[in-house]
């Protein structure tokens, strides 16, 4: 009898021991998906060395739009906004406080002949107000400015958290505030207030606002045969990018529309471009892999050329 109470006791004691482990680990991927998406403000004042010092013109890091290489002078690009500006989910990071990627639209863009990266000030976990910061380190000559921001405004990692790496009960309730926040005033003033202040900072230069990917596949249902809530933030994100478009063409401003380049190509699908959640790579999820960052690129050459 002893025994037996002693070997219940011991497998009780492991079941807890378990419960307890998988709880930390839990606790410990969602710490890490939320850091992609609060603010890192130290990173904001420090951009990541920008040009290639082998391209025609020469180039410095974060700031200036020349360089001393001789040659031609290639037309000074800058790049503002959160962590989809910043290329999180890539890898390849550059710096470990904001999180930019070789492998970001932005790098990828400076690679063509007719523009130099001279300004990588993209960070992860911007919102509008942060990307207002990053805007004062355009350098004036700035003939190209691209800008992604918004998510974070509308409660990217509240959704992303509850709805689809925990589900909790208050998903629903997520979404329908994130949605309340994209369709308000207030926020249709804050995109606007990013152009405007772009456009003080830089009077000459070709604003391209970009929108954001549907994250999730869905089939001839319209389901994801994972995520339950996959359909409704597709949804959400169909409004969001919506609302980012009709501010940006209001206020003279270029917008990328991504939702069709990404098309069958969401989490879910035979050959995803976004990241789905892992627990050894949580910063990554819910953000475009390289793949898609090619997208991201050839998208804003398109809105250029246009």
């Amino acid at each position: 009898m002893d025994v037996s109470i002693t070997r219940v006791r011991t497998h009780e004691d492991s079941r807890r021991r378990l419960r307890a482990v998988i709880a930390v680990v839990a606790a410990l991927a969602v710490a890490c998906l939320l850091a992609v998406a609060a603010p890192a403000e130290a990173g904001w004042a420090a951009p990541v060395a920008a040009a290639k010092p082998d391209k025609p013109g020469g180039g410095n890091g974060g700031g200036g739009g020349g360089g001393g290489g001789g040659g031609t002078v290639e037309p000074a690009y800058a790049a503002v906004g959160d962590s989809f500006a910043a290329g999180v989910g890539a890898d390849s990071y550059l710096d470990s406080s904001c999180y930019r990627s070789s492998k970001s639209y932005p790098k990828l863009l400076d690679a063509d002949p007719d523009k130099r990266l001279v300004a990588f000030l993209a960070c992860s976990g911007a919102n509008t107000s942060a990307v207002l910061t990053q805007v004062a380190g355009i350098p004036a000559d700035a003939s190209i400015v691209t800008v992604t921001v918004g998510g974070n405004d509308v409660g990217f990692a509240d959704v992303m958290q509850n709805c689809f790496v925990l589900v909790t009960s208050t998903c629903s309730s997520k979404i329908a505030a994130g949605s309340a926040i994209a369709t308000s005033d207030a926020f249709k003033a804050s995109i606007a207030n990013v152009i405007g202040a772009i456009r003080t900072k830089a009077a000459t230069a070709r604003i391209v606002v970009t929108g954001y990917p549907l994250l999730f596949w869905e089939n001839s249902s319209g389901v994801n045969p994972k995520y339950t809530w996959a359909d409704e933030v597709n949804d959400q994100t169909v409004v969001l990018n919506d609302v980012i478009e009709q501010v940006t063409v209001a206020n003279g401003a270029r917008f990328v529309d991504v939702e069709d380049d990404f098309a069958g190509h969401g989490i879910g699908s035979t050959a995803p471009w976004i990241n789905d959640f892992r627990w050894l790579s949580s910063r990554n999820a819910f953000h475009p892999n390289s793949a898609g960052y090619v997208a991201y690129a050839a998208a804003v050459r398109v809105t250029l050329a246009g």
